[in-house]
């Protein structure tokens, strides 16, 4: 039977981590635990709903006694939490009970026969690559946000991976925009090589890639490994894995929707043009976040208006190459990308006020993001 002994706060931290993995939506009430296994000094931890996301971590443990049970996520994080910092002793006993003690402090709560508990399959014959967590953290940031939250259309609720020899892109779109961040030898000469033999595409649900991102470290130059099967995903952080099924389906041909050329370049600094938008959307939320952007000469003007609210003028400066531009697009779409950029100016690369832009960190042709115009009302502007 299970008995393990290890620190409270090894124990809450990775409880805290894995409890993420449950929907509270299962059917099946053991799928709303999280199953706890002891073998070879080894307390591992596993929650899953079977679908978009399984987590799972393994804890270095005093194992007096090697065993499986499985007890309710919820109950179990604040039972741990709750103790103080001193040894945590695990025990299962008879009827599927486990026994928690800590200090004075002791715990009986009822669960569920390991056995019936289910998990995802194996990830095997997977395209392996490694990154630093610095570096898919910063890919993340620059292109999850851009996934539709239109659960009709599942396509488009993930992140489309492409590996390749020595390239992996990442990309999202909901079809008003489209992020894409492509890592390279070319263009981004201080990434680790990726080597795979052949290419492997996938589609990513979001709801994975934000516990993924959650657990990265966005400092950090330990590597992350990202292996990619035929129908399922999974990340390796330090001792957790993450683990999903891909969304099945084609992603949308975007090439066609990356425009080839431009005439009108707009440099801005990101924090005036981040600091401008914030004080438009104070207008511009009561009419879809519309925001009218006006290049000429050395000044930007933004401007945004309401029936019911007023009307708000902003200006900042820019460089301009080109004629004079008028165009309208959703200020939040265009804070989203500001917020992910780390850089000190962005471009706008435009051709006319009913085209797509695409705006692109300077001096960094890894990253691009399509963004589709909205109409300009008459008297806007």
């Amino acid at each position: 039977m299970l008995k393990v002994g290890l620190p409270q706060e090894d124990l809450h931290r990775y409880v805290q981590i894995v409890s993420r993995g449950v929907s509270g939506r299962s059917t099946q009430p053991v799928q709303n635990n999280i199953k706890l296994e002891a073998t070879d000094n080894t307390l591992r931890l596993v929650a899953s709903d079977l679908e978009y996301i399984h987590l799972e971590a393994e804890v270095p443990a005093q194992v007096e006694g090697e065993g499986a049970i499985t007890v309710p996520a919820r109950l179990l994080v604040e039972v741990t939490g709750s103790l103080s910092h001193s040894e945590v002793g695990l025990e299962a006993g008879e009827h599927h009970t486990l026994t928690v003690a800590c200090d004075r402090s002791r715990y009986e709560i009822r669960g569920l026969p390991a056995e019936d508990f289910e998990t995802l399959p194996p990830v095997d014959g997977a395209v392996r690559a490694s990154l630093p967590q610095k570096l898919l953290h910063q890919v993340l940031s620059q292109t999850s946000f851009a996934v539709s939250r239109d659960e009709t259309r599942p396509i488009l609720t993930g992140v489309q991976f492409t590996i390749a020899p020595n390239t992996l892109e990442v990309v999202a779109t909901d079809l008003y925009r489209l992020a894409r961040r492509t890592i390279s030898p070319e263009l981004v000469p201080d990434a680790p090589p990726i080597e795979v033999e052949q290419e492997q595409q996938a589609i990513v649900s979001a709801r994975c890639l934000h516990e993924v991102q959650r657990l990265l470290d966005e400092e950090s130059e330990e590597t992350v490994e990202l292996a990619l099967s035929e129908n399922l995903v999974q990340f390796t952080v330090g001792p957790v894995r993450i683990v999903s099924r891909l969304i099945e389906g084609r992603f949308p041909s975007y090439d066609r929707a990356v425009p080839e050329e431009y005439e009108k370049l707009v440099l801005s600094r990101v924090e005036d043009l981040s600091l401008a938008l914030r004080r438009a959307l104070i207008v511009a939320r009561e009419d879809a976040n519309r925001v009218v952007f006006r290049a000429a000469g050395e000044v930007m003007t933004l401007t945004a208006e309401s029936p019911d609210v007023g009307k708000v003028q902003e200006e900042i400066g820019v460089e301009l190459e080109g004629d004079e531009i008028e165009i309208a697009f959703n200020a939040r779409y265009v804070l989203d990308v500001l917020e992910a950029l780390d850089t000190e100016r962005v471009r706008f690369e435009l051709t006319g006020a009913y085209n797509a832009g695409t705006l692109r960190p300077e001096g960094d042709d890894s990253y691009l993001y399509v963004l589709m115009p909205m109409q300009i009302l008459p008297g806007a502007g």
